[in-house]
């Protein structure tokens, strides 16, 4: 357990020197020499925060054979790519207030809109898909009240300063450690018609058992829960790059919950069938996802059916077909 606190401690000073560090690269030299010098030093660092042989075992058991091991190579090799050009992007929103506005298109802002015109807020369901830390703060610039639930780390300095840089990303930041605080909160923004927004792609823990890519994952119940309790329509959102390098902020409809009349069993029939949207979303960008948000290879040993059959339910088959596309 010492140790474990030890190792983390470590984790968080490590992460606080590399954001001090590149912050004030990025504040001192021109933005053609800031993303020239930082990109060596920001893809050593995505390399050992996102081990490549950890992502393509989780291709391995989500796609089995169906993906050649060096397709499997490339989609690793891109999600660190991604995830560079993200870190890049977030360091440039500190310097320049209106960086997501000209570098983010929305798409389907209307759906946001409609969901709004209904006066109980929003739940914009998220993933780690893309550049999810820019999503608030590319609708938090047009002036929409927008707030993330985030688990914060348990460290003094780390919390001062995410508090000192969170103004100029235009969004709030719920913390996740207190439940029962997090959720009062939701529902406080909730009701004065705001948006909370909510990554369902955390399946390590959970009290659902749910299948992604054939295999049984741990979900979460709360943004199904919550959505059910506050009658808040639930809309997917998620910003991610198309062929062209350009960020799309894609706003889908709003996804009619299941109400059967037992809330306990259509949370857990939505929560699954949430997961399975998401897995649709992740098929549609494999190398745009945070593969280190599930254990695929841990759940279920054996190859996964990347060809699973399975008849989506009503409201849940929104899953966007028009993919920007991935580089």
């Amino acid at each position: 357990m010492k140790f474990h606190l030890a190792h983390q401690q470590v984790g968080n000073r490590i992460c606080e020197a590399c954001f001090l560090f590149f912050y004030g690269m990025q504040r001192r030299l021109p933005g053609w020499l800031f993303r020239k010098l930082s990109r060596p030093f920001l893809r050593l660092f995505i390399r050992l925060a996102i081990p490549r042989k950890r992502v393509i075992r989780n291709l391995s058991a989500a796609f089995g054979d169906s993906y050649t091991a060096p397709t499997k190579e490339r989609i690793a090799k891109g999600v660190q790519e991604h995830f560079l050009q993200n870190l890049v992007d977030c360091f440039w929103q500190l310097s320049d207030a209106q960086h997501a506005r000209k570098a983010i298109e929305i798409r389907g802002a209307e759906n946001l809109q409609t969901s709004l015109a209904k006066g109980k807020g929003v739940i914009a369901l998220g993933a780690q898909i893309g550049n999810f830390v820019l999503v608030g703060t590319r609708l938090g610039i047009e002036g929409y009240r927008f707030h993330t639930l985030f688990r914060m780390p348990a460290n003094a300095r780390i919390e001062r300063l995410i508090a000192k840089f969170l103004p100029r990303y235009h969004q709030s930041v719920i913390s996740a450690a207190a439940k029962r605080t997090a959720v009062t909160e939701i529902l406080d923004a909730l009701k004065r018609n705001e948006i909370a927004h909510i990554l369902g792609d955390n399946l390590k823990k959970g009290r659902i058992d749910a299948s992604l890519f054939g295999q049984r994952v741990p979900s979460p119940r709360g943004p199904i829960s919550l959505a059910l309790r506050s009658a808040a329509p639930v809309v997917p959102m998620y910003l991610v790059r198309n062929y062209q390098g350009e960020m799309n902020l894609v706003i889908e409809p709003e996804i009619e919950m299941i109400r059967d009349g037992n809330l306990s069993e259509d949370i857990e029939r939505n929560t699954r069938q949430m997961v399975f949207f998401l897995e649709s979303l992740i098929r549609k960008y494999p190398d745009q996802w945070n593969w280190l948000t599930v254990r695929l290879w841990k759940n279920q040993p054996g190859r996964a059916s990347p060809a699973r059959v399975r008849e989506p339910l009503q409201g849940w088959t929104r899953g966007s077909t028009d993919r920007p596309g991935v580089v």
